[in-house]
């Protein structure tokens, strides 16, 4: 099978090693990715991973993994509704009928674990928690910034530059902008009762 034409969907019907390579090979990820969402959706996904390999770096933390949790974590962002209800349904039912926005990160934990086989606890921690981060680790703290605060997003705040002095300073900026948008927004896009 030509990497051009795996999905999400057929992933899993490859030999282990194929999977293996794809999984651990930066290039073949990306394109298993890309195939998988908007092209908008695709440069964001690689704006924020170019983010979470820098601050990885400064923190010398694992660079790879940061990059591999800013490409996966918008993994569920384009799919159906009805389907990311199905995986909280099944695998984290307390999360429904909560904030409907962050769906597709809680989703996106088991979706990779279950269309990938994808068991990496800190890249999966980081995605789950990339809309509300209630996590303290630093790659979680990592990924939730640089989502809000990667370049394509224009917002010229200073949190970014703060999360190479200070990450925690800068996580408590995004956190409160994040509180803030939630309650003063209170959409159907982000916030839905039910489905």
């Amino acid at each position: 099978m030509n990497i051009n034409d795996i999905t999400f969907d057929n992933f899993m019907s490859l030999d282990s090693k194929d999977r293996k390579f794809i999984l651990n090979d930066i290039e073949s990820l990306k394109i298993l990715v890309k195939n998988n969402m908007s092209d908008k959706r695709y440069q964001h996904s690689l704006s924020v991973a170019d983010v979470c390999k820098d601050l990885a770096n400064h923190y010398h933390l694992d660079s790879i993994k940061a990059y591999k949790a800013g490409l996966l974590h918008d993994v569920c962002k384009d799919l159906d509704e009805e389907i990311l209800f199905e995986y909280l349904k099944y695998y984290d039912p307390i999360k429904l009928n909560n904030i409907y926005g962050a769906y597709h990160a809680w989703a996106g934990k088991y979706y990779l674990k279950e269309k990938t086989n994808f068991h990496d606890k800190d890249i999966l921690n980081a995605i789950y928690n990339h809309t509300i981060c209630i996590s303290r680790d630093k790659l979680s703290m990592i990924l939730y910034i640089a989502d809000k605060r990667e370049p394509l997003r224009n917002i010229n705040d200073g949190v970014l530059q703060l999360a190479y002095t200070d990450l925690n300073k800068a996580f408590t900026q995004v956190s409160w902008s994040v509180e803030r948008y939630i309650e003063e927004v209170k959409n159907e896009r982000f916030v839905k009762n039910s489905l």
